[in-house]
């Protein structure tokens, strides 16, 4: 196996911009099964050796000078996106290398034999199935790929032969055939989701080769890193329904004295004393009430120009939004990520507001420990600007982060006669 090109391949999933991005994977290994015995006959048509080798025959029983592929190992490494909570878009680079055989019998009979590597590139779509049942909190998370890219086979003799083509000797190690052509991939798999970060992910995949009109398989397995954790489905807060309160009646008996004026005779009133203001009962205690105190709070925070890193002087007003969610702890946030009208396109804008409104996200939960779930985040790209893009001041505006938090939290009172109670 040729490791300085899988170690290429690392480097450029390790070199790309991630800068905290949430939605960004790295599949830094994937290991599998390359199985290409069902394409052996078609092979040999087209990884010709310039010799009629011995013992390579064709389906007729005539020398064809053709090696097949024998199945093997696969090793790999994807960098994606993810485009929604549960699909992504993956760039995948691969290499398989195995022995090639003039014919199936070549081993025992003695017939040249060559070393075959196989390296593939290709664009994978990651469609999760939630995408059509609906998002839930289970850990298996299925998925189905289709994509398409290109395969390079390489073929090198292990042995001198003289060509029958040019009367030429061959030497070992000698590239003698190669064939570069158009893949299309289509699976089945499932991510398991160890936490926000790592998921454990295995796949079977068919691979047709469409030039050359012949079929592979391939069985894989790996580790799923996400940077930034996994985007978050937007979940509706259902409204809050305030409680009724009914005051019972207050029986008065005549001619009795009510020291405290709160309507019930001292004779009966086990609470005496109570307040003039004060709601009372039918024995003249306080009635207690349950209110709702509502939050509504707005956030703030601008960005420099292409960035998404959070300045130390918007950290104490997302400190105190964070004091807050703590203490109204059914409340939820909003964060919504904007951009100015520059950078190289729309596509790029939209990716650089979204990574703004995770690095806020990603702040509350990691520096002042709120739950992910209490917090949605969506970009607008510069489809939502605040003041004039052609302007440095205007852009600097509309580079930035706009949270909305909402929530509310029941006390128990006692309630005053000046009280409204909806």
């Amino acid at each position: 196996m040729k490791l300085n090109k899988i170690a290429l391949a690392l480097v450029a999933v390790a070199a790309a911009p991630l800068a905290a991005n949430a939605g960004v994977t790295i599949s830094p290994l994937l290991l599998g099964y390359h199985y290409t015995d069902e394409a052996h006959d078609e092979q040999r048509e087209i990884l010709r050796t310039g010799k009629n080798l011995q013992n390579n025959t064709d389906r007729e029983g005539n020398p064809n000078g053709g090696v097949a592929k024998e199945s093997s190992l696969y090793t790999g490494a994807a960098l994606g996106i993810e485009l929604t909570p549960s699909t992504q878009f993956q760039v995948e680079y691969g290499v398989s290398n195995a022995n090639g055989e003039a014919s199936e019998d070549s081993a025992e009979s003695g017939a040249n034999r060559f070393d075959v590597e196989q390296t593939m590139i290709s664009g994978n779509f990651l469609i999760g199935t939630e995408e059509f049942t609906g998002y839930t909190d289970s850990a298996f998370k299925p998925y189905v790929l289709v994509g398409a890219g290109q395969s390079k086979i390489e073929v090198e003799n292990q042995e001198t032969y003289i060509s029958d083509v040019t009367g030429e000797e061959i030497s070992a190690g000698t590239e003698v055939s190669s064939s570069k052509d158009t893949i299309g991939n289509l699976g089945l798999g499932a991510m398991y989701r160890i936490n926000d970060a790592l998921s454990l992910r295995g796949e079977a995949r068919a691979i047709h080769n469409f030039d050359n009109n012949w079929w592979e398989g391939m069985a894989l397995a790996g580790l799923e890193v996400v940077l930034g954790g996994h985007l978050s489905p937007t979940v509706a807060v259902p409204p809050q329904v305030e409680p009724e309160v009914s005051v019972p009646p207050v029986v008065v008996v005549e001619q009795d004295v009510d020291s405290d004026g709160d309507g019930v005779p001292d004779s009966i009133d086990e609470c005496p004393g109570t307040p003039m203001n004060v709601v009372v009962d039918e024995r003249g205690c306080p009635v207690a009430v349950d209110i709702t105190d509502e939050l509504k709070m707005e956030l703030r925070v601008f960005f420099d120009n292409d960035k998404s890193a959070i300045k130390d002087q918007y950290k104490t007003e997302i400190a105190k939004v964070a004091e807050k969610m703590r203490e109204y702890p059914n409340s939820s946030a909003r964060v919504e990520g904007h951009a100015s009208k520059t950078g190289p396109s729309a596509r790029y804008n939209q990716r650089l507001s979204e990574a703004r409104a995770v690095a806020v996200k990603s702040m509350l939960t990691n520096e002042f420990g709120i739950a992910p779930n209490r917090l949605s985040t969506v970009g607008y790209g510069y489809d939502r600007p605040i003041a004039p893009n052609d302007t440095e001041e205007g852009r600097a505006m509309n580079r930035r982060v706009y949270a909305i938090i909402t929530g509310d939290k029941t006390m128990t009172v006692e309630q005053t006669k000046d009280m409204v109670i909806q």
